[in-house]
């Protein structure tokens, strides 16, 4: 009977293993970052694994698992470096959206917002509003979240405070025109902007809230082990 238990639970975990693994997939390649990413991986790793494919009947499970590994390994690889790099971020849209056209802002104007976080403090967003012109007419358009910066759950300053320094960086951007704005050539009420041009920006990147999130885990779990031998300590000394 207790095996009959066992191997049912052990069959429920794993499926609630797949279950979050195919959550995440979707999350990482439909919501987060753009679909196209994960394309890059997939001709990259079809082109890197493209001889082994003569051994699919052969051992079906190990080719089809190196080719899983590899392909994971590069578009974890490719979303970190994007994420952290605004700069390869625009040079990757251009590429991709190599028919878009530069265009000026008319009017510029943002709104800094809060959002509470899970094993981290928070983060800081900017919601950039914009008008631009083509063809002689104006158009008016939004990038939301155009700007994030992430805060580790140490951070102790005052979330106003926080979101003050944020806005005036987000200003001081918008100043001295560190962005870029591309429009549709056959559809000029789509348009993108790119608030920062920097090569590097840690803090506002995936990268960053996923090692202060880990950190944040691994300190409370060193902070609960610590509380567990202090009182062990204090119970035998009794």
């Amino acid at each position: 009977m207790i095996d009959k238990i066992e191997k049912i639970a052990n069959i429920f975990f794993i499926f609630l293993g797949y279950i979050g693994m195919a959550a995440l997939v979707v999350f990482l390649v439909f919501i987060e970052n753009p679909v196209r990413y994960f394309f890059y991986a997939l001709s990259i790793t079809t082109f890197i694994h493209f001889k082994n494919f003569r051994y699919l009947r052969i051992d079906f499970k190990k080719v089809g698992g190196n080719f899983l590994l590899t392909i994971s390994i590069i578009y974890l690889s490719l979303i970190t470096i994007l994420s952290v790099s605004p700069f390869l971020t625009i040079q990757e849209f251009k590429i991709s959206h190599f028919t878009w056209k530069p265009v000026e802002a008319k009017t510029i104007k943002s709104s800094s917002f809060w959002d509470t976080g899970y094993k981290r403090r928070g983060n800081s967003y900017a919601t950039i509003y914009y008008e631009y012109q083509a063809d002689g007419k104006r158009y008016k358009n939004s990038e939301p979240e155009a700007l994030k910066k992430y805060y580790p759950i140490w951070n102790t300053s005052k979330t106003d405070d926080l979101i003050i320094e944020f806005s005036k960086s987000v200003s001081e951007k918008i100043k001295n025109k560190d962005y870029i704005i591309f429009k549709s050539p056959n559809h000029h009420d789509k348009s993108r902007l790119f608030l920062s041009t920097d090569i590097i920006y840690f803090q506002g990147s995936l990268l960053y809230n996923m090692a202060t999130s880990m950190a944040t885990i691994i300190l409370t779990i060193l902070g609960l082990l610590s509380i567990i031998l202090i009182f062990s300590g204090k119970s035998r000394q009794k």
